[in-house]
Protein backbone atom coordinates (compact mmCIF):
# COMPACT_ATOMS: atom_id res chain seq x y z
CA UNK A 1 0.00 0.00 0.00
CA UNK A 2 1.06 3.60 -1.09
CA UNK A 3 2.26 5.40 1.91
CA UNK A 4 -0.21 8.37 2.74
CA UNK A 5 0.48 11.55 4.67
CA UNK A 6 -1.79 12.11 8.32
CA UNK A 7 -5.89 12.40 7.13
CA UNK A 8 -5.78 16.19 6.84
CA UNK A 9 -7.46 17.25 4.25
CA UNK A 10 -5.22 18.68 1.26
CA UNK A 11 -6.47 21.45 -1.05
CA UNK A 12 -7.64 20.32 -4.79
CA UNK A 13 -8.33 23.16 -6.48
CA UNK A 14 -11.08 24.22 -8.52
CA UNK A 15 -9.74 25.51 -12.21
CA UNK A 16 -11.80 26.53 -15.36
CA UNK A 17 -9.39 28.95 -17.09
CA UNK A 18 -9.63 30.23 -20.34
CA UNK A 19 -7.36 28.64 -21.55
CA UNK A 20 -9.20 25.10 -21.09
CA UNK A 21 -12.19 26.44 -22.29
CA UNK A 22 -10.51 27.55 -25.67
CA UNK A 23 -9.15 23.70 -25.87
CA UNK A 24 -12.16 22.30 -25.55
CA UNK A 25 -13.88 24.68 -27.89
CA UNK A 26 -11.33 23.62 -30.29
CA UNK A 27 -12.07 19.66 -29.83
CA UNK A 28 -16.05 20.76 -30.98
CA UNK A 29 -16.80 20.96 -27.48
CA UNK A 30 -19.42 23.05 -25.86
CA UNK A 31 -17.89 24.28 -22.50
CA UNK A 32 -20.08 27.04 -21.30
CA UNK A 33 -18.99 29.89 -18.15
CA UNK A 34 -15.13 29.28 -17.46
CA UNK A 35 -15.31 31.55 -14.27
CA UNK A 36 -15.52 29.94 -10.89
CA UNK A 37 -18.90 29.61 -9.68
CA UNK A 38 -20.17 31.85 -6.82
CA UNK A 39 -21.00 29.45 -4.67
CA UNK A 40 -19.79 25.60 -4.65
CA UNK A 41 -21.64 23.31 -7.32
CA UNK A 42 -24.39 20.64 -5.54
CA UNK A 43 -22.75 17.25 -6.36
CA UNK A 44 -25.44 13.91 -6.93
CA UNK A 45 -24.05 10.66 -8.20
CA UNK A 46 -26.55 8.43 -9.16
CA UNK A 47 -25.97 4.77 -9.47
CA UNK A 48 -27.40 1.49 -10.68
CA UNK A 49 -26.38 -2.02 -9.37
CA UNK A 50 -24.67 -4.26 -12.05
CA UNK A 51 -25.28 -2.33 -14.91
CA UNK A 52 -22.93 -3.21 -17.34
CA UNK A 53 -21.87 0.06 -19.95
CA UNK A 54 -23.02 -2.06 -22.74
CA UNK A 55 -27.17 -1.30 -22.31
CA UNK A 56 -27.23 1.96 -23.25
CA UNK A 57 -27.22 3.69 -26.13
CA UNK A 58 -24.80 6.35 -25.47
CA UNK A 59 -22.36 3.00 -25.32
CA UNK A 60 -23.88 1.22 -28.49
CA UNK A 61 -26.75 -0.01 -27.44
CA UNK A 62 -29.31 -0.66 -30.18
CA UNK A 63 -31.97 -3.02 -28.19
CA UNK A 64 -33.80 -0.50 -26.01
CA UNK A 65 -33.71 3.04 -26.49
CA UNK A 66 -32.16 5.07 -23.23
CA UNK A 67 -33.29 8.42 -24.83
CA UNK A 68 -32.40 10.09 -20.86
CA UNK A 69 -29.05 8.86 -20.04
CA UNK A 70 -28.43 9.64 -23.89
CA UNK A 71 -29.44 12.62 -23.89
CA UNK A 72 -27.32 13.37 -20.26
CA UNK A 73 -24.69 11.41 -22.38
CA UNK A 74 -24.62 14.56 -24.73
CA UNK A 75 -24.98 17.01 -21.97
CA UNK A 76 -21.43 16.14 -20.77
CA UNK A 77 -18.69 13.82 -21.01
CA UNK A 78 -18.64 10.12 -21.84
CA UNK A 79 -16.12 7.82 -20.11
CA UNK A 80 -15.02 5.15 -22.19
CA UNK A 81 -12.94 3.26 -19.34
CA UNK A 82 -14.80 3.45 -16.30
CA UNK A 83 -13.47 0.02 -14.67
CA UNK A 84 -14.82 -1.77 -11.47
CA UNK A 85 -11.34 -3.18 -10.00
CA UNK A 86 -13.43 -5.48 -7.88
CA UNK A 87 -16.14 -6.10 -9.29
CA UNK A 88 -18.95 -7.30 -7.01
CA UNK A 89 -21.31 -4.82 -4.51
CA UNK A 90 -19.99 -4.16 -1.29
CA UNK A 91 -16.23 -3.48 -2.32
CA UNK A 92 -17.18 -1.38 -4.99
CA UNK A 93 -19.02 1.15 -2.49
CA UNK A 94 -16.58 1.29 -0.32
CA UNK A 95 -14.07 2.34 -2.77
CA UNK A 96 -16.62 4.92 -3.73
CA UNK A 97 -17.50 6.57 -0.20
CA UNK A 98 -13.69 6.48 0.85
CA UNK A 99 -11.25 6.94 -1.98
CA UNK A 100 -9.62 3.74 -0.46
CA UNK A 101 -8.10 0.45 -1.74
CA UNK A 102 -10.27 -2.14 -0.06
CA UNK A 103 -7.14 -3.65 2.34
CA UNK A 104 -7.21 -0.19 3.57
CA UNK A 105 -10.99 0.57 3.97
CA UNK A 106 -11.35 -3.12 5.33
CA UNK A 107 -14.18 -4.23 2.76
CA UNK A 108 -12.35 -6.31 0.84
CA UNK A 109 -15.51 -8.48 0.18
CA UNK A 110 -19.13 -9.01 -0.39
CA UNK A 111 -21.00 -8.48 3.00
CA UNK A 112 -17.86 -7.41 4.93
CA UNK A 113 -18.35 -4.18 6.76
CA UNK A 114 -15.91 -1.16 6.27
CA UNK A 115 -13.28 0.29 9.04
CA UNK A 116 -14.82 2.63 11.24
CA UNK A 117 -13.64 6.26 10.92
CA UNK A 118 -12.48 6.88 7.70
CA UNK A 119 -12.88 9.97 5.75
CA UNK A 120 -15.55 9.87 3.41
CA UNK A 121 -17.00 11.71 0.37
CA UNK A 122 -19.56 12.35 2.70
CA UNK A 123 -17.40 13.71 5.74
CA UNK A 124 -15.68 16.27 3.44
CA UNK A 125 -18.70 17.86 1.98
CA UNK A 126 -19.97 17.73 5.30
CA UNK A 127 -17.35 19.83 7.30
CA UNK A 128 -17.03 22.85 3.90
CA UNK A 129 -20.73 23.59 4.55
CA UNK A 130 -22.43 20.80 2.20
CA UNK A 131 -25.71 19.25 3.10
CA UNK A 132 -25.34 15.38 2.85
CA UNK A 133 -28.43 12.79 1.69
CA UNK A 134 -28.05 8.25 1.09
CA UNK A 135 -31.23 7.19 -0.77
CA UNK A 136 -31.23 3.55 -1.79
CA UNK A 137 -28.85 0.24 -1.33
CA UNK A 138 -26.20 0.70 1.20
CA UNK A 139 -24.56 -3.08 1.45
CA UNK A 140 -21.80 -1.83 3.70
CA UNK A 141 -22.58 -3.64 6.80
CA UNK A 142 -21.35 -7.30 8.19
CA UNK A 143 -24.82 -8.40 7.61
CA UNK A 144 -27.89 -7.70 5.82
CA UNK A 145 -30.49 -5.61 8.23
CA UNK A 146 -31.60 -2.72 6.62
CA UNK A 147 -31.06 -0.30 9.46
CA UNK A 148 -27.67 1.32 9.23
CA UNK A 149 -27.30 3.30 12.82
CA UNK A 150 -26.79 6.78 12.39
CA UNK A 151 -22.54 6.36 13.54
CA UNK A 152 -22.24 3.94 10.36
CA UNK A 153 -23.29 6.17 7.39
CA UNK A 154 -19.80 7.83 6.80
CA UNK A 155 -21.35 11.05 6.88
CA UNK A 156 -24.45 10.99 5.23
CA UNK A 157 -27.21 12.93 7.21
CA UNK A 158 -30.46 12.95 5.14
CA UNK A 159 -31.16 9.08 5.02
CA UNK A 160 -33.71 6.73 3.40
CA UNK A 161 -32.11 3.31 2.77
CA UNK A 162 -32.64 -0.47 3.12
CA UNK A 163 -29.20 -1.69 3.58
CA UNK A 164 -29.12 -4.74 1.15
CA UNK A 165 -32.01 -5.92 -0.32
CA UNK A 166 -33.31 -6.84 -4.25
CA UNK A 167 -36.75 -6.78 -3.17
CA UNK A 168 -37.84 -4.34 -5.51
CA UNK A 169 -41.32 -3.93 -5.82
CA UNK A 170 -43.79 -3.19 -2.32
CA UNK A 171 -40.91 -3.19 0.37
CA UNK A 172 -39.74 -0.56 2.60
CA UNK A 173 -36.68 1.42 3.67
CA UNK A 174 -35.65 3.10 6.92
CA UNK A 175 -34.20 6.48 8.17
CA UNK A 176 -33.09 7.39 11.44
CA UNK A 177 -34.51 4.63 13.49
CA UNK A 178 -35.62 0.72 12.64
CA UNK A 179 -39.06 1.24 11.79
CA UNK A 180 -40.14 0.25 8.15
CA UNK A 181 -41.43 3.19 6.26
CA UNK A 182 -43.07 0.86 3.69
CA UNK A 183 -44.32 1.57 0.01
CA UNK A 184 -46.41 0.48 -2.95
CA UNK A 185 -44.83 0.24 -6.62
CA UNK A 186 -41.46 -0.11 -7.92
CA UNK A 187 -38.28 0.76 -5.25
CA UNK A 188 -36.61 2.94 -7.72
CA UNK A 189 -39.64 5.22 -8.30
CA UNK A 190 -39.81 5.46 -5.16
CA UNK A 191 -36.07 6.47 -4.62
CA UNK A 192 -36.18 8.47 -7.35
CA UNK A 193 -38.92 10.62 -5.92
CA UNK A 194 -37.39 10.75 -2.43
CA UNK A 195 -34.39 12.26 -4.25
CA UNK A 196 -36.63 14.82 -5.96
CA UNK A 197 -38.01 16.13 -2.78
CA UNK A 198 -34.73 16.14 -1.07
CA UNK A 199 -33.71 18.60 -4.36
CA UNK A 200 -36.43 20.92 -3.80
CA UNK A 201 -35.93 21.11 -0.29
CA UNK A 202 -32.25 22.04 -0.66
CA UNK A 203 -32.30 24.43 -3.79
CA UNK A 204 -32.39 28.01 -3.90
CA UNK A 205 -32.19 29.79 -6.51
CA UNK A 206 -32.89 33.07 -4.51
CA UNK A 207 -29.58 33.06 -3.09
CA UNK A 208 -26.12 31.99 -4.26
CA UNK A 209 -24.58 32.07 -0.76
CA UNK A 210 -27.41 29.23 -0.12
CA UNK A 211 -25.24 25.60 1.26
CA UNK A 212 -24.72 23.53 -1.57
CA UNK A 213 -25.70 19.44 -1.13
CA UNK A 214 -24.03 15.98 -1.62
CA UNK A 215 -26.40 13.28 -2.66
CA UNK A 216 -26.10 9.86 -3.40
CA UNK A 217 -28.95 8.06 -4.67
CA UNK A 218 -28.18 3.94 -5.16
CA UNK A 219 -30.81 2.11 -7.64
CA UNK A 220 -31.21 -1.97 -6.81
CA UNK A 221 -32.02 -2.65 -11.15
CA UNK A 222 -31.41 -3.76 -13.14
CA UNK A 223 -29.95 -6.60 -10.66
CA UNK A 224 -31.48 -10.09 -10.71
CA UNK A 225 -34.11 -10.89 -10.03
CA UNK A 226 -34.45 -9.80 -13.48
CA UNK A 227 -38.41 -9.85 -13.84
CA UNK A 228 -39.43 -8.05 -10.77
CA UNK A 229 -40.03 -5.15 -13.31
CA UNK A 230 -43.72 -3.44 -13.64
CA UNK A 231 -45.34 -5.21 -16.59
CA UNK A 232 -45.66 -2.52 -19.07
CA UNK A 233 -41.76 -1.69 -18.90
CA UNK A 234 -41.55 -5.67 -20.24
CA UNK A 235 -44.03 -5.24 -22.76
CA UNK A 236 -41.13 -2.53 -23.97
CA UNK A 237 -38.77 -5.09 -25.04
CA UNK A 238 -40.46 -8.14 -27.09
CA UNK A 239 -38.43 -11.10 -26.86
CA UNK A 240 -37.87 -10.91 -30.90
CA UNK A 241 -36.35 -7.22 -30.45
CA UNK A 242 -33.68 -9.06 -28.23
CA UNK A 243 -30.63 -10.14 -29.70
CA UNK A 244 -27.26 -11.88 -28.05
CA UNK A 245 -24.11 -10.18 -27.99
CA UNK A 246 -21.51 -12.38 -29.93
CA UNK A 247 -19.24 -13.60 -27.49
CA UNK A 248 -22.49 -15.31 -25.84
CA UNK A 249 -21.47 -18.27 -27.93
CA UNK A 250 -17.77 -18.70 -27.07
CA UNK A 251 -18.29 -21.50 -24.46
CA UNK A 252 -14.62 -23.04 -24.40
CA UNK A 253 -13.43 -20.85 -21.03
CA UNK A 254 -16.30 -21.36 -18.72
CA UNK A 255 -16.11 -25.40 -19.85
CA UNK A 256 -12.36 -25.17 -19.16
CA UNK A 257 -13.10 -23.87 -15.88
CA UNK A 258 -15.75 -26.33 -14.56
CA UNK A 259 -13.72 -29.80 -15.76
CA UNK A 260 -11.35 -28.30 -13.26
CA UNK A 261 -13.91 -27.85 -10.45
CA UNK A 262 -14.99 -30.60 -7.48
CA UNK A 263 -18.48 -28.28 -6.87
CA UNK A 264 -20.00 -29.66 -3.62
CA UNK A 265 -23.34 -31.23 -4.17
CA UNK A 266 -25.43 -28.31 -3.20
CA UNK A 267 -23.47 -26.17 -5.88
CA UNK A 268 -24.04 -28.70 -8.37
CA UNK A 269 -27.55 -28.58 -7.62
CA UNK A 270 -27.37 -25.22 -8.22
CA UNK A 271 -24.89 -24.92 -10.87
CA UNK A 272 -27.42 -26.98 -12.94
CA UNK A 273 -30.47 -25.14 -12.52
CA UNK A 274 -28.96 -22.19 -13.54
CA UNK A 275 -26.67 -23.43 -16.46
CA UNK A 276 -29.96 -24.85 -17.93
CA UNK A 277 -30.55 -20.99 -18.64
CA UNK A 278 -27.19 -20.28 -19.61
CA UNK A 279 -27.04 -22.73 -22.27
CA UNK A 280 -30.40 -21.95 -23.93
CA UNK A 281 -30.69 -18.98 -26.09
CA UNK A 282 -34.04 -18.82 -25.89
CA UNK A 283 -34.40 -19.13 -21.84
CA UNK A 284 -31.39 -16.66 -21.91
CA UNK A 285 -33.45 -13.63 -23.36
CA UNK A 286 -37.15 -14.57 -21.76
CA UNK A 287 -35.64 -15.18 -17.82
CA UNK A 288 -33.32 -12.64 -17.80
CA UNK A 289 -32.65 -10.29 -21.13
CA UNK A 290 -35.80 -9.24 -21.30
CA UNK A 291 -36.15 -8.28 -17.69
CA UNK A 292 -32.61 -6.49 -17.23
CA UNK A 293 -33.27 -4.37 -20.29
CA UNK A 294 -36.97 -4.05 -19.06
CA UNK A 295 -35.52 -2.30 -15.45
CA UNK A 296 -32.96 -0.28 -17.71
CA UNK A 297 -36.05 1.56 -19.73
CA UNK A 298 -37.46 2.15 -16.30
CA UNK A 299 -34.20 3.88 -14.66
CA UNK A 300 -33.93 5.97 -18.04
CA UNK A 301 -36.45 7.45 -16.41
CA UNK A 302 -35.84 7.76 -13.57
CA UNK A 303 -33.18 9.76 -14.96
CA UNK A 304 -34.88 11.97 -17.12
CA UNK A 305 -37.31 12.82 -13.93
CA UNK A 306 -33.90 13.87 -11.98
CA UNK A 307 -32.76 16.17 -14.31
CA UNK A 308 -36.19 17.63 -15.10
CA UNK A 309 -36.53 18.75 -11.25
CA UNK A 310 -32.81 20.30 -11.81
CA UNK A 311 -33.78 22.49 -14.56
CA UNK A 312 -37.29 23.20 -12.80
CA UNK A 313 -34.91 24.33 -9.58
CA UNK A 314 -32.85 25.90 -11.40
CA UNK A 315 -30.06 24.22 -10.20
CA UNK A 316 -28.65 22.36 -12.82
CA UNK A 317 -25.99 24.42 -14.33
CA UNK A 318 -24.55 24.58 -10.70
CA UNK A 319 -24.63 20.88 -10.28
CA UNK A 320 -22.27 18.15 -11.08
CA UNK A 321 -24.62 14.82 -11.82
CA UNK A 322 -22.93 11.82 -12.23
CA UNK A 323 -24.00 8.73 -13.63
CA UNK A 324 -22.51 4.92 -12.50
CA UNK A 325 -22.72 1.38 -11.87
CA UNK A 326 -21.07 -0.49 -9.52
CA UNK A 327 -20.47 -3.71 -11.84
CA UNK A 328 -21.76 -5.05 -14.54
CA UNK A 329 -23.38 -8.83 -15.37
CA UNK A 330 -22.31 -11.11 -17.76
CA UNK A 331 -25.98 -12.17 -18.80
CA UNK A 332 -25.18 -14.93 -20.82
CA UNK A 333 -21.79 -13.77 -22.37
CA UNK A 334 -19.23 -16.27 -22.82
CA UNK A 335 -22.09 -18.36 -20.95
CA UNK A 336 -21.53 -17.28 -18.03
CA UNK A 337 -23.75 -15.50 -15.05
CA UNK A 338 -23.39 -12.21 -12.93
CA UNK A 339 -20.47 -10.39 -11.80
CA UNK A 340 -17.07 -11.09 -10.26
CA UNK A 341 -15.43 -12.03 -13.60
CA UNK A 342 -12.70 -10.30 -15.90
CA UNK A 343 -14.49 -9.98 -18.99
CA UNK A 344 -15.82 -6.47 -19.95
CA UNK A 345 -19.85 -6.88 -19.51
CA UNK A 346 -18.28 -7.58 -15.50
CA UNK A 347 -15.65 -4.37 -14.95
CA UNK A 348 -16.42 -1.59 -17.41
CA UNK A 349 -19.72 0.45 -16.12
CA UNK A 350 -21.28 3.40 -17.56
CA UNK A 351 -19.75 6.73 -16.31
CA UNK A 352 -21.13 9.83 -17.44
CA UNK A 353 -20.42 13.21 -15.80
CA UNK A 354 -22.68 16.62 -16.75
CA UNK A 355 -21.48 19.93 -15.20
CA UNK A 356 -21.92 22.89 -17.45
CA UNK A 357 -19.57 25.15 -15.90
CA UNK A 358 -17.07 22.95 -16.03
CA UNK A 359 -17.44 19.30 -17.71
CA UNK A 360 -17.38 19.78 -21.64
CA UNK A 361 -20.49 18.48 -23.67
CA UNK A 362 -20.73 16.41 -26.29
CA UNK A 363 -17.26 14.58 -25.28
CA UNK A 364 -16.15 11.09 -24.81
CA UNK A 365 -13.16 10.48 -22.43
CA UNK A 366 -10.48 7.44 -22.38
CA UNK A 367 -9.22 8.63 -19.31
CA UNK A 368 -9.31 4.71 -16.98
CA UNK A 369 -11.50 5.74 -14.02
CA UNK A 370 -11.58 3.44 -11.14
CA UNK A 371 -13.56 2.96 -8.18
CA UNK A 372 -11.13 5.08 -5.89
CA UNK A 373 -10.48 7.87 -8.29
CA UNK A 374 -14.02 8.67 -7.79
CA UNK A 375 -13.99 11.04 -4.52
CA UNK A 376 -10.80 13.01 -5.16
CA UNK A 377 -12.31 13.25 -8.54
CA UNK A 378 -16.02 15.17 -7.09
CA UNK A 379 -14.43 17.32 -4.67
CA UNK A 380 -11.82 18.60 -7.14
CA UNK A 381 -14.64 19.08 -9.79
CA UNK A 382 -16.35 20.85 -7.19
CA UNK A 383 -13.61 22.83 -5.72
CA UNK A 384 -13.14 21.23 -2.28
CA UNK A 385 -10.53 20.03 -0.35
CA UNK A 386 -9.91 15.55 -0.20
CA UNK A 387 -8.74 14.17 2.33
CA UNK A 388 -4.95 11.80 1.48
CA UNK A 389 -6.68 9.30 -0.48
CA UNK A 390 -5.74 6.22 -2.56
CA UNK A 391 -7.45 7.28 -5.72
CA UNK A 392 -6.27 10.02 -8.80
CA UNK A 393 -7.71 13.17 -9.24
CA UNK A 394 -8.86 13.10 -12.77
CA UNK A 395 -11.13 16.27 -12.85
CA UNK A 396 -8.25 17.37 -15.68
CA UNK A 397 -9.52 14.65 -17.80
CA UNK A 398 -13.32 14.97 -17.32
CA UNK A 399 -12.61 19.27 -18.01
CA UNK A 400 -11.50 17.71 -21.06
CA UNK A 401 -7.63 17.47 -20.60
CA UNK A 402 -4.99 15.34 -20.51
CA UNK A 403 -6.42 11.99 -20.49
CA UNK A 404 -3.06 9.80 -19.29
CA UNK A 405 -3.56 10.21 -15.65
CA UNK A 406 -2.72 6.45 -14.98
CA UNK A 407 -1.42 3.43 -17.54
CA UNK A 408 -3.42 0.83 -16.16
CA UNK A 409 -5.88 -0.66 -13.06
CA UNK A 410 -5.32 -3.16 -11.26
CA UNK A 411 -9.05 -5.61 -11.01
CA UNK A 412 -9.35 -8.60 -8.60
CA UNK A 413 -11.58 -11.09 -7.57
CA UNK A 414 -9.68 -11.01 -3.84
CA UNK A 415 -11.31 -14.46 -2.35
CA UNK A 416 -13.53 -16.76 -3.03
CA UNK A 417 -16.72 -18.18 -1.11
CA UNK A 418 -18.75 -14.50 -0.37
CA UNK A 419 -21.07 -13.49 -2.63
CA UNK A 420 -21.04 -17.33 -4.25
CA UNK A 421 -23.70 -17.28 -6.83
CA UNK A 422 -20.67 -16.22 -9.98
CA UNK A 423 -18.65 -19.21 -8.23
CA UNK A 424 -21.46 -21.59 -8.30
CA UNK A 425 -22.45 -20.50 -12.08
CA UNK A 426 -19.09 -20.19 -13.78
CA UNK A 427 -16.54 -22.10 -11.56
CA UNK A 428 -14.07 -19.79 -11.11
CA UNK A 429 -11.49 -18.67 -8.53
CA UNK A 430 -9.91 -15.51 -7.36
CA UNK A 431 -8.03 -14.08 -9.92
CA UNK A 432 -5.90 -10.82 -10.69
CA UNK A 433 -5.27 -8.94 -13.56
CA UNK A 434 -5.08 -5.62 -15.29
CA UNK A 435 -6.81 -3.33 -17.43
CA UNK A 436 -5.03 -0.82 -19.87
CA UNK A 437 -6.84 1.35 -22.30
CA UNK A 438 -6.10 -1.44 -24.79
CA UNK A 439 -5.70 -4.80 -23.11
CA UNK A 440 -7.08 -7.05 -20.34
CA UNK A 441 -4.83 -9.40 -18.66
CA UNK A 442 -5.71 -11.69 -16.13
CA UNK A 443 -4.10 -14.33 -14.01
CA UNK A 444 -5.81 -16.87 -12.04
CA UNK A 445 -5.22 -18.09 -8.62
CA UNK A 446 -3.51 -21.37 -8.64
CA UNK A 447 -2.53 -21.31 -12.40
CA UNK A 448 -0.78 -18.28 -13.51
CA UNK A 449 -1.56 -16.58 -16.31
CA UNK A 450 -4.74 -16.86 -17.71
CA UNK A 451 -6.71 -14.46 -19.88
CA UNK A 452 -4.71 -11.50 -22.64
CA UNK A 453 -7.33 -9.57 -24.68
CA UNK A 454 -6.42 -6.96 -26.88
CA UNK A 455 -9.74 -4.86 -26.35
CA UNK A 456 -8.73 -2.78 -29.17
CA UNK A 457 -8.85 -5.58 -31.93
CA UNK A 458 -11.57 -7.89 -30.31
CA UNK A 459 -13.93 -6.00 -28.16
CA UNK A 460 -15.83 -8.98 -27.76
CA UNK A 461 -12.95 -10.82 -26.30
CA UNK A 462 -13.20 -13.75 -28.84
CA UNK A 463 -9.44 -13.98 -29.42
CA UNK A 464 -7.86 -15.12 -25.71
CA UNK A 465 -3.85 -14.61 -26.89
CA UNK A 466 -2.91 -16.78 -24.17
CA UNK A 467 -3.89 -20.63 -24.48
CA UNK A 468 -5.84 -22.86 -22.17
CA UNK A 469 -3.50 -26.49 -22.14
CA UNK A 470 -5.53 -29.52 -22.00
CA UNK A 471 -3.78 -30.67 -18.49
CA UNK A 472 -5.16 -30.82 -15.02
CA UNK A 473 -3.41 -28.00 -13.79
CA UNK A 474 -1.46 -25.98 -16.73
CA UNK A 475 -2.70 -22.88 -17.75
CA UNK A 476 -0.44 -19.96 -19.73
CA UNK A 477 1.16 -18.51 -22.85
CA UNK A 478 1.02 -21.02 -25.49
CA UNK A 479 1.74 -18.22 -28.32
CA UNK A 480 5.32 -16.89 -27.85
CA UNK A 481 4.86 -13.96 -29.64
CA UNK A 482 2.36 -13.01 -26.89
CA UNK A 483 4.87 -13.70 -23.69
CA UNK A 484 6.76 -10.03 -23.97
CA UNK A 485 3.51 -8.15 -23.33
CA UNK A 486 1.64 -11.08 -20.81
CA UNK A 487 5.04 -10.35 -18.55
CA UNK A 488 5.08 -6.73 -19.15
CA UNK A 489 1.64 -6.75 -17.92
CA UNK A 490 1.94 -9.24 -15.43
CA UNK A 491 4.77 -7.17 -13.84
CA UNK A 492 2.73 -4.17 -13.79
CA UNK A 493 0.00 -6.05 -12.19
CA UNK A 494 2.56 -6.68 -9.10
CA UNK A 495 3.27 -3.75 -8.73
CA UNK A 496 -0.17 -2.54 -8.80
CA UNK A 497 -1.23 -4.94 -6.20
CA UNK A 498 1.80 -3.62 -4.18
CA UNK A 499 0.42 -0.41 -4.07
CA UNK A 500 -3.09 -1.82 -3.15
CA UNK A 501 -1.79 -3.67 -0.04
CA UNK A 502 -2.84 -6.46 -1.70
CA UNK A 503 -1.20 -10.07 -0.76
CA UNK A 504 -2.65 -11.75 -3.70
CA UNK A 505 -3.75 -14.96 -1.39
CA UNK A 506 -6.82 -15.54 -0.98
CA UNK A 507 -5.95 -17.53 2.24
CA UNK A 508 -4.46 -14.20 3.95
CA UNK A 509 -7.77 -12.41 3.02
CA UNK A 510 -9.93 -14.63 4.42
CA UNK A 511 -8.21 -14.43 7.29
CA UNK A 512 -8.32 -10.80 7.30
CA UNK A 513 -12.52 -10.98 6.99
CA UNK A 514 -12.20 -13.79 9.91
CA UNK A 515 -10.01 -11.40 12.47
CA UNK A 516 -12.32 -8.33 11.73
CA UNK A 517 -15.41 -10.42 11.91
CA UNK A 518 -17.93 -9.02 14.65
CA UNK A 519 -18.70 -11.15 17.87
CA UNK A 520 -22.24 -12.33 18.07
CA UNK A 521 -23.86 -10.58 20.86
Amino acid sequence: MTDRPDPLLTRCEFVATSAAAGAAVAMGSDLRAAETPARKPNIIFIFADQMRAHVLGCYGNEIVPTPNFDAMARAGTVCDNAISTWPVCSPYRAMLLTGLHPMANGTVSNDVGYIDGLPSIATACREQGYATGYIGKWHLEWNRNPFVPKDRRMGFDYWAVNNCTHQYMDHFYCTDTPAKIHFKGYDAFVQTDLAIDYIKRNASTSSAQANPFCLFVSWGPPHDPYNKIPEDYKKRVPLDSIKLRQNVHEREIVDWLIARDEPTPQVIERRKKRRAILDDDERLKKEQLQGYYAHTTALDDCIGKLREALKEEGIAEDTILVFASDHGDMLGCHRMSLKQMPFEESIRVPFLVEYAKAVPAGRRSDVLVAPIDIMPTLLSLAGLACPAVDGKDLAGAMKGGDSDQQDAVLITKMVGGRGGGPYCFNAITPWHGVRTKRYTYVNLMGYGPWLLYDNQEDPYQLNNLLALHSSESDVGIGVPEHAERSATLEKRMRELMKDAGDPGDSDKVAAYIASRQPKKK
